[in-house]
């Protein structure tokens, strides 16, 4: 360790000295007075045009080639919106050459006798991921929940996410990180002017953590010009209830130092209304209760991301930084809850129990690392260090007025108790990681890497319940719980190209170890130690110019949150109890997947996954009332997967995504072995058309449909979503605003049904989802903008499961 900490700091603080060559300058121009920044440059070969020098030219069109040798070449250039250069033959003796300015020609199209830029394809398809190019979008002023729930592979539901029907996706936002406990708050406050890409990655390397099925790696603009720049923003929407947020972007960069702070604030109030009905038997009596929930929700929400980095020579950086994200939730959040009991589906009610009830709390989740980044040598090798601690604090209530039993006249019957649930939980993770790039002169390429990830979760829910005006502790639903996590992992992949064939392959292994301690009844309901190891395997081939084949195996695990497996109780009413499972097992899962990219806007894939051990809720009536409760169970599964990308005209494009997968689930614990989970087809479809209008107009088109499909025991609805997206410019594009409809057809259900032994449950909800909506963006300092680099802080996969 102390051989390694001196090697570490030799290379933190030891520059590299610079070699003195020649050079190859020259400028990119727009127009006659205008650099072309961030142009991409190619040195090609003249005997056959292959590529034999890159580089990016700077915010006045200026680039520099280093090290070329003497010889004939021709340039290539390239940038967006510009037609592509090929020069003429030049030669070159090793020494300094200056080239002459090259001035681009802009890519247009007549269209009504307005001119129209040719636009940028939104969306490509890879053969392990979609990319996205948020800049190239009417995304700028829609928040991160809108955009995922407009793309037709993302599944959003009850405030989760699922690629292509997977959940357990890891979020890695630059430097900041998208913990489960705050995701939706941040999702509903960040907005694309912010961001340039967006890549979800649908077959992950051994690089990334074994518990995560799918990667969103998004990444924020980030100016490159010196000085300060950045944007004001604010999106605005109505649909049962108002929505608004606002926040600033700043980027200040001088020679070697460079820094960035993001303010959004929002206030929100969110509209739930909830109806269903459940099927149980009282006392040996078939009972239907008939259930109305409405809420509305406020949501107050301030989120500070800030970072400084220093660049202490062209090879090596040091940067730290701290994110602030806080939600706080007023007590005018209210509820209301009804139950009407009958005796058949559908039938009046012969009583009803009505309550009412407050929410309120708040979630405060900070973050704050060290990382260091560095090139080992000209060869490609480098090397990343981050250390990260994350502090999160939860308090949250839910509080009734009342809880009333009335006759169907309106009458009161009964006074059932008041009470009030507060959730308690503060939580602390340390996470060091080291990764390393080793390519070799053999054309092996190799990465290797080591990460330990420490974690407690201290939890205190407790239950009061009024007694003359005052509320009273009820041990019975108070816990205390502690709990620990350690994980320690190390990873290591190879990969080479073989003629046309590129293979690579990668092993993780990881040690975790598990502890909850109940302080209450002095016991340790959980202590488990795992050894784990996470093959992936990932083969390419081109079978010609216009196909190419991908073949992919990967194993992941799925452990589950700290919430689910401590042992809790949560009254609901007097019919319904959530509860913890310390016996809860984690998830094993086998991917295999076969694809193909066809002429480079078809993709087809097929896939066989296994899942050993899944989770999820399945209700139990136990003394006159249902108990919900997490319990494992085995699920297969084969899906086809379709992407086709088109572009009719230079101002018309769009895509169609499909998917079906066949569902095959077992339920094998011995008390429910009687329990039979159907066979079923899960399906989703898409079609989205973005057209270039006259006057800088650009309008998005999106369809997306889910249709019903059992997983495990839970029946699926219906949902559908339609965006319709008008933006545009004013005073010379400083100014962008958006005008969109969201949810045209209000079909943006959740919900869905449980049959479970002699108990039915069926619930819709609905989010208010059907809303109007304005955006505006403000750009101001320079447009310019370059891609940022990502750095994973490293403890994203634990954070996801706090709660």
């Amino acid at each position: 360790m102390k051989q390694f900490s001196k090697i570490l700091f030799v290379m933190l603080f030891c520059t590299v000295a610079k070699e003195v060559q020649g050079q190859i300058k020259g400028r990119v121009m727009e127009s006659s007075e205008s650099g072309a920044p961030f142009a991409t440059v190619q040195l090609l070969s003249s005997k056959d045009s292959s590529m034999v020098k890159g580089a990016i030219t700077d915010e006045e069109g200026e680039f520099v080639i280093q090290t070329a040798n003497p010889g004939e070449y021709l340039l290539g250039i390239s940038s967006i919106g510009y037609s592509s250069y090929k020069g003429e033959v030049f030669t070159y003796n090793g020494d300094l050459k200056v080239l002459s300015p090259i001035v681009l020609s802009e890519s247009a199209v007549a269209l009504d006798e307005v001119v129209v830029k040719g636009q940028r394809p939104v969306m490509e398809r890879k053969s392990d991921r979609f990319v996205m190019d948020v800049t190239a979008s009417s995304f700028q002023a829609d928040n991160l929940m809108d955009i995922f729930r407009a793309l037709p592979f993302v599944q959003i539901s009850d405030g989760g996410i699922a690629i292509n029907g997977r959940p357990n996706v890891l979020i890695v936002l630059d430097n900041v990180q998208m913990p489960g406990a705050t995701m939706n708050t941040i999702l509903e406050n960040m907005t694309g002017d912010e961001i340039e890409n967006i890549e979800f990655i649908t077959n992950p390397s051994s690089r990334y953590p074994s518990n995560i099925n799918s990667v969103i790696r998004i990444t924020t603009k980030k100016s490159k010009n010196y000085g300060l720049t950045g944007s004001a923003r604010g999106n605005f929407s109505q649909g049962v209830k108002f929505r608004g947020s606002g926040g600033v972007s700043l980027i200040y960069r001088k020679e070697k130092w460079f820094a960035d702070l993001n303010v959004n604030y929002s206030s929100n109030n969110f509209f739930l209304d909830r109806n269903g009905y459940r099927t149980m038997t009282i006392d040996g009596v078939p009972r239907v209760f008939n259930e109305a929930y409405e809420s509305i929700t406020v949501w107050n929400t301030l989120m500070l991301r800030g970072r400084v980095e220093y660049s202490f020579s062209p090879k090596h950086a040091f940067g730290i930084q701290a994110n602030y994200s806080n939600k706080d939730v007023p007590d005018r959040s209210l509820s209301n809850n009804q139950i009407g009991f009958s005796n058949n589906i559908g039938g009046v009610a012969d009583s009803t129990l009505v309550s009412d009830a407050i929410t309120y709390g708040y979630q405060n989740t900070q973050n704050y690392s060290a990382y260091y980044s560095g090139k080992l040598d000209d060869k490609g090798r480098r090397m990343d260090l981050v250390l990260t601690y994350t502090p999160i604090g939860n308090r949250n209530s839910d509080e009734m007025f009342f809880q009333d039993m009335l006759s169907s006249e309106g009458d009161l019957l009964a006074n059932l108790p008041v009470v009030r649930n507060t959730a308690v939980s503060n939580a602390k993770i340390y996470v060091g990681q080291l990764d390393f790039e080793l390519p070799f002169e053999n054309g092996w390429n190799g990465t290797a890497g080591a990460k330990v990830t420490l974690s407690t979760n201290k939890t205190r829910p407790f239950q009061e319940v009024k007694q003359n005006d005052l509320f009273v502790k009820e041990e019975e639903f108070s816990f205390q719980n502690d709990f620990e996590e350690q994980i320690w992992a190390g990873y290591g992949s190879l990969g080479k190209t073989f003629g046309k064939t590129t293979i690579d392959a990668g092993l993780r292994v990881e040690h975790s170890t598990m502890l909850v301690q109940d302080l209450v009844e002095s016991s340790v309901p959980v202590d488990r130690v795992f050894t784990d190891f996470f093959p992936t395997l990932m083969i390419s081939r081109p079978l010609s110019e216009q196909v190419i084949m991908s073949f992919n195996y990967r194993e992941t695990i799925s452990r589950p949150g700290f919430s689910v497996l401590t042992p809790y109780r949560i009254y609901r009413d007097d019919f319904t109890i959530m509860e913890g499972n310390p016996e809860l097992r984690p998830q094993y899962n086998r991917f295999l997947t076969i694809n193909s990219v066809i002429k480079e806007n078809l993709f087809l894939e097929l896939e066989y996954k296994q899942e050993r051990d899944v989770y999820t809720h399945i209700p139990e009536l136990v003394d006159n009332t249902m108990i919900l409760k997490m319990r494992n169970f085995d699920l297969d599964y084969y899906s086809l997967t379709m992407n086709y990308s088109y572009q009719f005209t230079d101002w018309w494009s769009g895509s169609v995504f499909g998917m079906g997968a066949l569902y095959d689930g077992r339920m094998f614990q011995e008390n429910f072995r009687d329990i039979e989970i159907p066979q079923s087809f899960f399906h989703t479809l898409g079609i989205n058309n973005t057209l270039s209008l006259p006057k800088n107009l650009k309008l998005d088109l999106g369809y997306n449909y889910t249709g019903p499909f059992h997983y495990g025991l839970v029946k699926t609805i219906t949902n559908q979503f339609t965006r319709i997206a008008l933006s545009g410019g004013l005073f010379e594009n400083k100014l962008r605003y958006t005008i969109s409809a969201l949810d045209v057809f209000r079909g943006s259900f959740e919900g869905g049904e449980i049959t479970s032994f002699n108990t039915f449950m069926r619930s819709v909800d609905y989010r208010d989802a059907r809303r109007f909506q304005i955006g505006l963006v403000y750009s101001f300092g320079k447009k310019t903008v370059k891609r940022a680099s990502s750095k994973g802080l490293g403890n994203e996969d634990v954070i996801d499961r706090v709660d």
